[in-house]
């Protein structure tokens, strides 16, 4: 593939990816709620989407099932980090904040795959690079304070919860990167979901959601929100993610959270959230430090 051509198909992927995954918060808000009642609990919610993003890729376990002795470790970091942890922070996220905010604060994901690959997969990190994450961390921080109601400081500790799962997405990225580069993507994400894919049907059965289905019917419909939101952002999303680690550096792939809070912010607007001013303030802070750590990396 010629060099044009291998850049056309990343910033595709990134361009697919952010549209799959930008959606993905207004997804989760519509399959917690039903004309803002509660209808699925986080927990319902996150273990059916892993339960249900599992079974779509099952049929490739037929064909990968083979690689998974041999690189099991790896394998087990990329589906605990990468899917099972964070669809149970997010989840739990979701249903204490706007689905904008969880868009805004996963802008964080490149820092922190900066972050998780100084500290443990020896990338080399200079005076640049820890500007750039300190300014990032500045407009999280700013953007977990300010109510987009008032512009009022206002604390709520379910808004960290995002940024702790973009830590664990930079480690997931990280591992991918470092020590499962030779498997095939689809491999990868089939793989790595079944640490976590069987685990969860029984926890989602224990999780009193057949009741919630059977007594409530506006439960099938918020299922099926988060059918499509395991379809196409933790299953699809997944294997294409991966494809896009092959053919680049696991901080420019994750560049893709860019552009992924435009995304959530527009459909939060046309749900009818609110967002303020500074809070868009500290999203420029939070892609200013995420575009000197891109730029700093290019040279």
């Amino acid at each position: 593939m010629g060099g044009k051509e291998k850049q056309g198909g990343i910033w595709l992927l990134l361009g697919i990816l952010a549209l799959i995954w930008g959606s993905s918060f207004i997804l989760m808000k519509r399959g917690l709620y039903h004309e803002e009642v509660a209808v699925l609990t986080p927990w319902q919610m996150a273990t059916a989407r892993l339960s249900i993003a599992w079974l779509a890729l099952s049929p490739l376990l037929f064909r990968h099932i083979a690689l998974l002795p041999k690189h099991w470790l790896p394998l087990l970091g990329s589906g605990v980090l990468g899917n099972g942890i964070p669809a149970f922070l997010f989840a739990t996220a979701q249903s204490r904040i706007e689905s904008a905010l969880s868009g805004m604060l996963n802008s964080l994901t490149p820092l922190m795959t900066l972050l998780t690959g100084a500290l443990f997969f020896g990338t080399r990190v200079r005076g640049v690079h820890v500007f750039g994450i300190a300014l990032g961390l500045v407009g999280a921080a700013g953007l977990v304070a300010f109510n987009s109601k008032d512009g009022l400081p206002s604390w709520s500790v379910y808004a960290v919860l995002p940024v702790v799962g973009t830590l664990c997405y930079g480690a997931s990225g990280n591992i991918v990167k470092k020590y499962l580069y030779m498997l095939p993507a689809e491999a990868t994400s089939a793989l790595a979901l079944t640490w976590v894919g069987p685990v969860s049907i029984g926890l989602a059965l224990g999780s009193g959601l057949p009741e919630a289905l059977r007594t409530d019917p506006n439960a099938w419909r918020a299922l099926g929100y988060v059918a499509i939101l395991a379809v196409m952002s933790s299953a699809l999303a997944l294997v294409l993610w991966n494809m896009l680690l092959k053919r680049t550096s696991a901080l420019r792939a994750s560049m893709v959270t860019y552009l992924m809070p435009v995304v959530a912010i527009g459909w939060g607007l046309l749900d009818r959230e609110t967002v303020g001013w500074q809070q868009i303030g500290m999203i420029a802070l939070v892609l200013a430090g995420v575009y000197i750590v891109s730029v700093a990396e290019r040279r």
